[in-house]
């Protein structure tokens, strides 16, 4: 008697056949292996197949077609959705391929014949192997010495006209030791652009837009009626709340833009943003919240090069800090300037409070320096005078921290894309991690820490299709230089140096 008679799959429930593996799903047999499969959530990065022992990565190994993480497991799963054909078609599309739809989660079977694939591939790359999966073709080439050769390949109009994108990475040949490229290929029907500002696409995106105009100008009333409290200023209060909030929209606005001129340039689709509010917090000293943290982009079309995804999110806090810091020059020639002679002990105890809140930047006392040193800023003695910001210096100065920080390399960031688009998915959680805690230790932005560290970040990721193809060397000396003006516009309390 068979000794697995009446033994079924863990995975499926099919009944097995071997004591390795199950035959309808792949998913493996062996407690270690299923335990190794289970646990494993990067998929991103290059280890060793369970089942045949070739280098490969991704969700299946992309040698023996067996699942390599639990998305694996459940694509494989689905492998009976695979669509049919009668007998009387079965001599003419025998050989159409047929390969999985990531966007509908089923699969294709596409108007081209597996010959005609590899004579395209043929026609570019020099093909050393190929096998179909339960996923498709899977072609192994050699790695062109002209990277032009990519872009022809993908640039195909059979491969365009039927909807077909590829996925290259480099991987280790189980042959040799050197270095190949594995390509795979899945469905992508583009999104019908007459339909992308439907009422049903972006209303979500105009209630977040909504609230957050109103979280900021709240924010604003919160921290100028404080200020109107303290001192008797001749100014009109709702004017300086109008001021602070369209300043701050206008850079918000600047940001986004930066994002649609480059996704323009680079004819990637993008979604409207999803503006993040952050309202301010009951208690003390709550007005100092930023209000909002600006918003984020989802890329909806596959990005093929590290290039254009790094650009893709460069651009956006670049725009925005340069329109932040030319507002805050202009706001600080008007700034409101209190004598202390006039104010009670108890009222300048409370300033001196309030003062030691306010966000320090570095990058913010160097342009307060700058000020001062040019003769934009007026003259004023800090012994005997309060100095507060003017409504548009102080709405460019949380512009300024907003996109500063959209330079570290979180998760929900433009700087994790950034990042993730040169190092990869696993190098990215740890910075994102580090980032958080950065983030997270000071008053004015703790909230945005906590969503970088907890706000899931797999369904808002972008992938780059091509990642055998690497980023310009340009990339990562832009990375650094971001990193370093994340880091001075990283607001510190004051009060923390002298602890």
């Amino acid at each position: 008697m068979n000794k697995l008679t009446g033994k079924t799959c863990w995975n499926c429930k099919a009944q097995l056949t071997n004591d390795d593996w199950c035959e309808i799903c792949k998913a493996p047999i062996k407690d270690q292996h299923r335990e190794e499969i289970l646990n494993r959530s990067n998929n991103s990065e290059s280890f060793k197949c369970w089942r045949c022992q070739g280098t490969t990565s991704g969700d299946v190994c992309g040698i023996c077609g067996s699942p390599l993480t639990k998305i694996g497991l459940e694509l494989l799963s689905q492998s009976k959705k695979r669509p049919s054909y009668t007998k009387e078609k079965e001599s003419e599309e025998t050989e159409k391929i047929v390969i999985f739809s990531p966007k509908d989660k089923q699969f294709i079977r596409v108007n081209i014949l597996y010959s005609e694939l590899i004579a395209i591939i043929r026609k570019n790359l020099k093909v050393m192997n190929s096998i179909i999966t339960d996923f498709g073709p899977e072609i192994i080439v050699e790695v062109p010495k002209d990277k032009a050769n990519y872009n022809n390949l993908e640039m195909e109009e059979l491969l365009i006209k039927n909807n077909i994108r590829m996925l290259i990475k480099k991987t280790k040949s189980t042959v040799s030791s050197e270095e190949v490229a594995l390509i795979q290929f899945f469905y992508w029907e583009p999104d019908d652009v007459n339909r992308r500002f439907a009422f049903n696409k972006i209303q979500w995106k105009l209630l977040l837009a909504a609230l957050s105009l109103t979280v900021i100008m709240i924010t604003g009333w919160l921290y100028y009626s404080e200020i109107f409290r303290l001192f008797s200023i001749n100014k009109n209060i709702i004017v300086d709340i109008i001021l602070y909030t369209l300043t701050l929209v206008a850079i918000l606005i600047t940001h986004e833009l930066g994002h649609l001129i480059m996704q323009r340039k680079k004819k990637i689709k993008l979604t409207l943003p999803y503006f993040i509010l952050l309202p301010p917090t009951p208690g003390l000293l709550g007005f100092f919240m930023l209000g909002t943290a600006g918003g984020f982009v989802r890329v909806t079309d596959p990005v093929r090069k590290r290039n254009d995804l790094f650009d893709l999110f460069f651009i956006g806090p670049l725009c925005g800090l340069v329109i932040s810091i030319a507002l805050f020059l202009v706001g600080c020639a008007f700034p409101y300037i209190v004598d202390k002679a006039i104010l009670a002990p108890e009222i300048q105890d409370e300033v001196v409070l309030l003062t030691q809140f306010d966000p320090y930047l570095l990058i913010g006392k160097f342009l307060e320096w700058f000020t001062k040193t040019v003769g934009i800023a007026p003259l004023y003695n800090p012994e005997t005078q309060f100095l507060f910001l003017h409504p548009v210096a102080n709405a460019a100065l949380v512009g300024i921290i907003i996109n500063g920080l959209n330079f570290l390399p979180g998760g929900i960031l433009d700087g994790g894309f950034m990042f993730r688009s040169l190092f990869g998915e696993r190098l990215t959680k740890l910075f994102s991690f580090i980032s958080a805690l950065l983030v997270m230790v000071n008053y004015n932005t703790w909230l945005l820490g906590i969503l970088i560290m907890f706000m899931p970040i797999a369904r808002y990721k972008s992938p780059v299709t091509n990642e055998a193809l690497p980023a310009h060397w340009s990339k990562y000396l832009l990375e650094s230089l971001a990193l370093i003006i994340g880091l001075c516009c990283l607001p510190l309390p004051i009060s923390i140096f002298f602890l």
